[in-house]
């Protein structure tokens, strides 16, 4: 099984591109945000907690996300591969997905791709995407600007360790959505 993780700040098009691999490659595209707006439209209490925290433009806390992730992740074990799209997030939720990854012997995280984009362009792509899909955490400027610093304070240093270093491939995240796909299309070719 291969394992895909989709890594960068929020608005830099982890999302787009997620769907489009699953759709290649036949991946299970698991989206802790998917997850939670999913959650929050069913009314769920899961829902009403994660409500709370996207509306102040924080990181959900670990142990709730840990724990949604880990029920998909065991669902889909017999899959081809798993695309993570926002996950991990924090340091903690890397060990941990390391760990389960262990446990169930699925195998190591592959690749991760980072996403770089420079933040003036993130808030202008966060802001119209929040005219289009009407989510509460894309539409304010000030919660926009806080999941920014949040990723900034809390999630760009997470893959830092040297073990990573040689995983890690760097994606022009302001190149056309056609030239990103191809770029890791190409990449993950590799792996069969």
């Amino acid at each position: 099984m291969i394992h895909v993780v989709l890594f960068g700040p929020p608005g830099c098009g982890k999302g787009t591109q997620a769907k489009i691999l699953k759709k290649k490659f036949g991946f299970i595209h698991l989206s802790t945000g998917v997850m939670f707006r999913h959650h929050i439209k069913c009314k769920t209490n899961l829902g009403k907690i994660v409500h709370y925290y996207l509306n102040q433009g924080l990181l959900v806390p670990d142990h709730i996300t840990i724990n949604m992730l880990n029920v998909e992740i065991k669902k889909n074990i017999s899959s081809r591969g798993i695309i993570y799209d926002g996950y991990p997030r924090t340091k903690n939720q890397v060990s941990s997905l390391e760990k389960i990854l262990k446990e169930k012997s699925l195998g190591k995280i592959d690749v991760i791709f980072y996403f770089s984009i420079e933040k003036s362009l993130l808030i202008n792509r966060l802001l119209n995407r929040g005219k289009i899909t009407y989510r509460d955490d894309d539409t304010d400027l000030i919660t926009v600007q806080r999941r920014i610093e949040e990723y900034n304070k809390e999630t760009a240093c997470i893959w830092n360790e040297e073990k990573w270093k040689n995983i890690i491939v760097n994606v022009t995240a302001t190149s056309s959505i056609k030239n990103v796909s191809l770029f890791i299309e190409n990449k993950i070719m590799n792996f069969f």
